[in-house]
């Protein structure tokens, strides 16, 4: 079942639209710049949390006398004088407003806490038609009075219907919000009946509502908001315990996961089991994490658990980079691509003042200085959302009346202020960087003048997502778009792209062109392992993904490598029996209203013009001016080229089932560049390169001597070379050699030669394997400049770098070395993969006479002290025949397995000596098992099938009788933990890697 925190489409907002609806905007996601609190708040620590939360919902501004904030206090006057206008106020009134019945729609309900919020924040905000109104606030009271008496429809008793997200989260926040706001109105009697209300439906913060009356646990963002919810609810009615029981709450939210919903060591951020939502999901679980920490600071509730330092390396390493020019790539918005009035450019701009609040939080100053100046250059760079921007919000939702609102808000203003205005602040130029989130299937490349970003999907990440009718037409975002950002272009997805464009036309994907349903293939996986690639030297990167398609049998494989001012594109074994066509969809370029773009094919200027369209062969070279260049990589140039110019008409309840039916239809041109693969293609191929910014003049030279040359592309590799910056690139499918590049089983591998250095950068998008050889031919490389520990360079000499490369468990990671040709000469190491000679496990209580012997799996489990008959320990023997111990350098147990527990997802195992090691796997019992001794190696295990490997250099360098005896325990209680022994087919068998020289 899909939990979804989004509201009715019946109320035309997003999730985080509702919560700021009303004046302040996206300024009500703030807390203060250092707003003086009142004298209560220095003896009262709750009164001093409601100041604070106050100034989070105002943005703390005590003078709006400013022409800055002309626009928000303009927007806030004409929505109040709406809702008051249409209000009931009648003793017989079953609900607030007529366009909002209640009792059936629980957004309704939300968003009638959001009109009361609305005037509250007109009530509160200096310089309003209403600031201190008295007949507005009990207006305001009486409308609160309403929601939650004793008939009211979010009070105790009352059972939930709808989306569950109205009464955990939208109607709780909102009425508490509200309840805020007007505190100083409020009687003892009010304040403990919204209480109650909120009691009723979010007491318990780890529980998320399944309609009408069970739950499950709350995960990631939900978890977060759920958090926020009773720690205000506890500012609000003076109570500890609320505040407690959120704090308590937050804390496993914290960790990062390996599974399922939440931050991911490599900065990936997953909700809905498999989608790519850094941009929306992920926003609200950072926007929330600062804003508790914000709040509760100095405070006997401070968050101290050590794991929120993930959380601050997380905006960095993987919220940051998912921004561009203050823009939040389209790649990790999912479904919110198809709202109407949430761009791109609206998300980034949230992402600027969520950096500024992760400055105002974070103790390293220099990590401040940076994300002030990272947030100045974004909020510049972001002409399309602006502290000036207004848009047309909706005040009747049976009229479709509309009012004009400020897009930033007065809070949103005052703090994107803080860094406009300061000249001491020196706005940050986007960074030049390859990143890599292998899960979540996402890549960004950026270089000067332009960023490109690739959405892939797996067997762990989903094509796309359909909740509430949103993104009906998403059947291709996740089967390799491309999305190509320019500096000189910030409107590109934000100008109607997404009601407009051609769904099966998308740039970068390969798709049949047969037509699909509404929904077809949300929230479906492939069973495709292959999705990512390798980063080279922090630059360039290698990225490729097995294609399934879910529509027919279409199937490929796709490579894209990322270069210094180019992305080569490759694809190979294009494979379908459909009887339609399939398309490679080079360029799909919205030209926007003026469409003046203009087309080149090798040289010469086409007449386009709506509804022009021309195939043509021997194409070398494309140019669309003001975008780029595309070089064609056939000797021949290449066939069955179709370019297009077409005015789309689109509208955005084509893609969203709740946009509003009174927005008008948008029309735009576009230049189009696809390879036609024709019907039923077997083992078809293109190859391409990407030019972004080049002229027409820049792409002739470049064609004429190309640096790139395409070394394969087949089935089992695809790889480049670029001879100007010594780079060599391959996606290896299956074990192979590319050019210098040996691997022996499936692999990405990046190579860059230059200065008398070689870099090797190697990963396993697969994950499936322990360890991967590598051999790269080159000559002269004799010294280790750099190497991960994870790399060891078995030797270098005759012509030949030879590599074992740990790729277990690093969850398609990269692993680099650096050598040189001068240096301290390297010592060549030896290794060994050991097989095990025994394995099996022990199990105490009524167990404890039980052999296990030699069955397929062993299993791991501490349980405690919570009883017996649940401990279980892996016992294993390896051989060391040949092997000095005094000469091992490393050695790493490896397990392949996952957790098999009710209790969670996540847990960890450690290697331990064992006292003897005369145990026999037939025979061994808990009663007769050898203790276990010192602890080794731990790692980390989840419900994800995975390798784990354990250190047990000392253990190895410790055995005396040329046997290598471990058992596999937990250092505390854990989850139950299943391994694959050498029983069990298919290589995930444990393997001992004694490394020695």
């Amino acid at each position: 079942m899909t939990f979804d925190p989004h509201p009715h489409p019946a109320l035309r907002l997003s999730r985080r639209r509702l919560l700021q609806f009303g004046g302040a905007g996206l300024g009500a996601l703030l807390l203060p710049l250092g707003a003086a609190r009142p004298a209560a708040a220095s003896t009262d620590p709750y009164a001093a949390l409601r100041s604070a939360w106050t100034a989070y919902l105002t943005g703390g501004v005590t003078d709006t006398s400013g022409s800055v904030y002309a626009p928000a206090l303009s927007g806030l006057n004409a929505e109040a004088a709406a809702f008051l206008a249409a209000i009931n106020t009648g003793s017989g009134r079953t609900s607030l407003w007529t366009d909002l019945p209640l009792g059936s729609v629980s957004a309704n309900m939300s968003s009638t806490f959001a009109r009361l919020k609305t005037l509250a924040l007109a009530y509160v905000t200096p310089g309003t038609n209403y600031t201190g109104s008295s007949s507005l606030a009990a207006t305001v009271l009486g409308g609160l009075d309403f929601m939650t008496g004793s008939s009211g429809p979010y009070r105790s008793g009352v059972t939930p219907y709808n989306n569950w997200w109205d009464w955990q989260i939208g109607s709780s926040q909102l009425l508490e919000d509200t309840a805020i706001l007007m505190y100083g109105q409020l009687s003892s009697t009010q304040i403990a009946a919204y209480c109650a209300a909120i009691d009723a439906f979010v007491s318990d913060p780890t529980k998320q509502l399944i309609v009408p009356s069970s739950s499950t646990t709350s995960t990631g963002a939900n978890r977060l908001d759920e958090c926020r919810a009773v720690i205000v609810r506890g500012a609000l009615g003076s109570s500890s315990t609320p505040i407690s029981t959120g704090v308590s709450a937050l804390s496993p939210a914290l960790p990062l996961v390996m599974t399922g919903d939440g931050l991911y060591a490599d900065g990936s951020y997953q909700q809905h089991s498999g989608v790519a939502y850094t941009g929306t999901y992920g926003s609200i679980y950072f926007g929330d994490v600062v804003a508790l920490v914000l709040l509760l600071q100095g405070s006997q509730w401070a968050i101290t658990d050590p794991n929120l330092a993930n959380v601050f390396t997380g905006v960095a390493d993987g919220y940051a980079p998912v921004v561009y020019n203050g823009l939040m790539l389209d790649a990790v918005r999912g479904r919110a691509i198809s709202r109407y009035n949430q761009p791109d450019a609206s998300d980034g701009f949230s992402g600027a003042l969520t950096l500024l609040r992760y400055a105002q939080a974070t103790t390293d100053p220099a990590q401040a200085a940076a994300w002030k100046a990272t947030a100045k250059g974004w909020l510049q760079r972001n002409t399309v959302f602006t502290v000036g921007s207004t848009t047309q919000a909706i005040v009747n939702l049976t009229t479709g009346s509309t009012v004009t609102v400020s897009t930033a808000g007065v809070g949103g203003i005052a703090l994107a202020q803080s860094v406009l205005g300061d000249s001491s602040v020196t706005a940050a130029a986007e960074p030049v960087a390859h990143h890599q989130f292998p899960d979540m299937a996402r890549a960004v490349h950026r270089r000067p003048g332009w960023a490109y970003s690739i959405a892939t999907c797996s067997s762990e990440i989903q094509r796309y997502e359909v909740i509430n009718g949103e993104n009906l037409h998403g059947w291709y975002t996740g089967d390799g778009m491309g999305y190509l950002y320019l500096d000189n272009d910030v409107a590109q997805f934000n100008d109607a792209y997404w009601d407009t464009v051609d769904p099966y036309q998308l740039p970068g994907t390969t798709a049949d062109q047969g037509a699909l349903a509404n929904s077809a293939g949300q929230a479906t996986k492939p069973s495709t392992t292959w999705v990512g690639g390798s980063v080279l030297n922090g630059t360039y990167g290698a990225v490729g993904m097995q294609l399934q398609a879910y529509s027919t049998n279409l199937t490929a494989v796709k490579s894209w490598f990322c270069l210094d001012d180019a992305v080569v594109c490759l694809g190979a074994g294009i494979t379908s029996t459909s009887g339609n066509h399939v398309l490679t969809t080079v360029e799909n370029r919205n030209t926007h209203t003026t469409g003046s773009a203009t087309l080149s094919v090798n040289g010469t200027a086409q007449s386009t013009s709506p509804g022009w369209s021309s195939t043509v062969n021997g194409v070398h070279w494309a140019s669309i001016s003001g975008v780029g260049g595309y070089y064609f990589l056939w000797p021949a140039g290449a066939n069955n080229v179709v370019f297009n110019e077409t005015s789309n008409t689109g509208n955005w309840t084509n893609v969203n089932s709740g946009a509003p039916t009174t927005l008008a239809n948008d029309t735009r041109p576009y230049l189009s560049i696809a390879f036609d693969h024709g019907a039923n293609p077997s083992a078809a191929t293109y190859s391409y390169v990407l030019l972004p910014n080049y002229t027409e003049a820049q792409t002739a030279s470049y064609a004429s001597s190309p640096a790139v040359s395409v070394v394969a592309n087949t089935t089992t590799v695809q790889a480049v070379t670029d001879s100007a910056l010594g780079v060599t690139m391959a996606n290896f499918w299956g074990a192979g050699t590319a050019g210098p590049i040996t691997v022996n089983g499936p692999a990405s591998v990046s190579t860059q030669t230059g200065g008398g250095r070689l870099t090797i950068a190697v990963a396993d998008p697969t994950r499936s394997a322990a360890t991967l050889q590598v051999t790269v031919s080159a000559t002269g490389y004799t010294s280790i400049v750099s190497a991960d520990p994870s790399v060891t360079v078995q030797s270098s000499s005759g012509g030949q770098v030879k590599l074992l490369v740990e790729t277990g468990g690093s969850r398609g990671g990269t692993h680099s070395v650096t050598l040189a040709t001068t240096g301290t000469a390297l010592t060549p190491a030896t290794t060994a993969l050991l097989a095990p000679a025994a394995d099996t496990y022990v199990r105490d209580g009524s167990y404890a006479t039980t052999n296990y012997g030699t069955g397929t799996t062993f299993v791991v489990k501490n349980v405690g002290s919570s009883g017996t008959g649940y401990d279980r320990v892996g016992l294993l023997k390896f051989g060391l025949t040949g092997i000095t111990p005094s000469t091992v350098r490393r050695a790493v147990l490896w397990l392949n397995g996952n957790v098999e527990d009710s209790g969670g997802s996540q847990t960890t195992v450690t290697a331990y000596g064992l006292a003897n090691d005369s145990w026999t796997e037939t025979g061994v019992t808990w009663n007769t098992a050898p203790a276990t001794t010192t602890a080794y190696g731990t790692g980390a295990v989840s419900t994800a099938y995975d390798w784990v490997g354990l250190d047990v250099t000392v253990l190895v360098q410790e055995s005396s009788d040329g046997t290598a005896a471990i058992g596999v325990s937990q250092q505390g209680a854990g989850l139950a933990a299943v391994f694959s022994t050498k029983e069990q087919a298919g290589g995930k068998a444990p393997v001992l890697e004694v490394v020695t020289g």
